[in-house]
């Protein structure tokens, strides 16, 4: 009944899905998934304002109307696949069907062509696997999140049904994806469709939306679509994973989501129960306190930050990232002295940071994100927060044992589509080395580091306070009564505690500064030459995503000796190399000054730089 496989063809090369775990790892859970995807996807799909945005969660059983016979009748053809591709079916009682049910209002639906492919959502939705044409504020970037929807299903299907401005109908089509598998003597690869088709034959051939109007208008009776005249899409996903939980996907949510939902961007529902700016507190304290510490003081700090208005945060100056570090001296004085006031005294500190992002053709564009700290009196946990237009990066969270709430808000169009393109395919964290922001920047890995950093930077340069002993503080607790006649002590002073000032830290004798291909080891100004002659080595390598960069250095990426490519040169009769092969230099250093330049490197790669010295 209207499934679609088309065949391997024997000259295909054979493809897995085996983005699965991305979605349901260690780290993430299918359950959180599932709500992050969805409500993301939505977002993306803004019509214009925000504020108008609902995504809404219910889950539907025989109780609510679902048909076995209407069950049986469109899977009758997929099971086939579906067993072969080893799913354990004998767990699914078709007697009693159920499924999940995910639609979003104030969206736009799924736009583009319907019966030929293009660059817009419904093709991208429909026909790509691991590519996307998003962009900008665009949350989705892998185009591998719409996996977690056959993911969430035992049988590994949905359904999708979208309605667009202009269009006289609703659009149905459903998809499975399954592991490659021997169907009948045949081969097929791991997408399939339930849909009409058009085309003349396997090489034209394209799935199309359901035509037959009868069949439409019962899955929308089947799964009480609300899709009749509202523009939006709805997403059925049929026997959903049975141990997700209501109750654990509302703390979800909220965890992932209280930003948006806080300033008025979003309002969530899950099986009747409404999550808007006006009771999430109360939802928060009920189901998320697991998640969520100190809830009242986050909400109002995320409150206060948001009312800022612009002309009232501090705006750095450009230069401040040309050291890839938020420190005292991009500060004015008098700006420094303001700001630490505000932070000791319980204010909010709000900052403007401005940066240059390089496009590959050598655009330069300017853009910029904002950073919020605060440190509340009575907090029992740190919380830094990671928001790029909207969505919640949980797995950049770095705080620990700092006792304050921090947020980083990219809005900008140009930083978040910059911030998008440096994200993991689960959107929890920013990776520096991430392929498509290496792909579309000059040198991204060091702007990543900057913002990724920053408010960790900013706590730790405005908490340098010193304590004080307070000699009364435990009076109430420890006491005795004096004998008559005792002369009553005079009060004593507090007495600061001194901290001794750190020895003077020994003066380096190298800097290592990047350039556009390559490296420079420079001696510095103030180096002493009696420390001279010296032997040093240099080691380099690729960054990586995760793990020791120099532990996975690979002599592919590159080569220091002869025949590697790459151009390595020093001031005259300073320095002798000394020997140098794959990723290491050893140099005897003879005199100052001294200067050595490597190039030729990757300009689509960060470099790392370790220096040794010997003896």
């Amino acid at each position: 009944m209207k499934w679609y496989f088309s065949p391997q063809l024997p000259g295909q090369v054979e493809t897995e899905v085996t983005q699965r775990d991305q979605f349901s790892n260690d780290e993430v859970q299918l359950s959180e998934t599932i709500v992050r995807e969805s409500i993301q996807n939505s977002l993306d799909a803004a019509i214009d304002d925000p504020s108008n945005i609902k995504v809404s969660f219910r889950w539907l059983d025989k109780t609510n109307g679902l048909d076995p016979v209407f069950f049986k009748e469109i899977f009758a053809e997929q099971l086939k696949h579906a067993k072969e591709a080893g799913l354990d079916l004998d767990k699914i009682d078709f007697e009693s069907p159920s499924a999940l049910v995910i639609e979003d209002f104030g969206t736009k639906g799924l736009t583009g062509s319907i019966s030929e492919k293009d660059d817009d959502n419904f093709s991208d939705f429909w026909r790509r696997h691991g590519k996307s044409h998003k962009t900008g504020k665009s949350r989705g970037r892998w185009g591998l999140g719409k996996l977690v929807y056959s993911t969430t299903s035992q049988i590994g299907a949905f359904f999708g049904a979208t309605y667009r401005a202009g269009d006289t109908g609703i659009h149905v089509m459903g998809q499975t994806v399954l592991n490659l598998r021997t169907v009948d003597g045949k081969e097929y690869p791991p997408h399939g469709f339930f849909a009409d088709t058009i085309g003349e034959d396997i090489y034209s051939e394209i799935p199309v939306p359901l035509k037959d109007s009868s069949l439409v208008n019962k899955f929308t009776n089947q799964f009480s679509l609300n899709r009749k005249d509202t523009t939006g899409l709805s997403v059925i996903i049929p026997f959903p994973n049975p141990d997700f939980s209501i109750a654990a996907m509302i703390g979800v949510a909220i965890e992932n989501y209280f930003y948006p939902i806080i300033t008025k961007q979003l309002i969530l529902e899950f099986d009747g129960t409404e999550i808007n700016n006006t009771n999430i507190r109360e939802l928060a304290h009920k189901y998320a306190t697991e998640s969520i510490k100190d809830i009242d003081q986050i909400f109002d700090f995320i409150e206060e930050a948001h009312s800022i208005k612009e002309k009232d945060l501090l705006v750095l100056k450009p230069s401040w990232a040309d050291d890839a570090v938020l420190g005292e001296d991009d500060f004015e004085t008098e700006d420094l002295e303001i700001i630490r006031k505000k932070f000791t005294s319980e204010q909010l500190v709000g900052l403007r940071l401005p940066v240059t992002v390089k496009l590959k053709d050598g655009t330069q564009l300017d853009t910029f994100f904002s950073v919020f700290i605060k440190r509340p009196n009575e907090l029992t946990k740190g919380t830094d927060l990671y928001v790029r237009g909207g969505l919640t990066l949980p797995g950049e969270a770095k705080f620990r044992e700092r006792k304050a709430l921090g947020a980083m808000i990219a809005d900008d169009e140009v930083i978040c589509s910059f911030l998008g393109d440096a994200e993991n395919a689960a959107h929890t964290l920013w990776i520096s080395s991430a392929e498509k922001v290496r792909r579309n920047y000059i040198k991204p890995g060091k702007i990543v580091k900057v913002i990724k950093n920053s408010i960790v930077q900013l706590y730790d340069m405005l908490a340098e306070v010193v304590d004080e002993v307070d000699e009364e503080a435990l009076r109430s607790f420890f006491w005795m009564d004096e004998p008559e006649g005792t002369k009553a002590k005079k009060k004593q002073k507090k007495t600061p505690i001194v901290i001794p000032k750190p020895p003077e830290p020994r003066p380096k004798d190298f800097y290592i500064s990047e350039t556009d291909d390559g490296f420079s080891i420079v001696s510095a100004k103030d180096a002493n030459p009696e420390r001279f002659p010296q032997t040093i080595t240099v080691q380099a390598a690729y960054d990586v995503a995760t793990g020791n960069p120099f532990k996975k250095y690979n002599p592919m990426d590159f080569k220091l000796g002869k025949n590697g490519g790459l151009n390595i040169s020093m001031t005259t009769d300073s320095a002798k190399i000394l020997s140098n092969k794959e990723n290491l230099i050893r140099l005897e250093i003879k005199k100052l000054p001294f200067k050595l330049n490597v190039t030729g490197f990757d300009v689509n790669r960060d470099l790392k730089i370790k220096l040794l010295k010997e003896g």
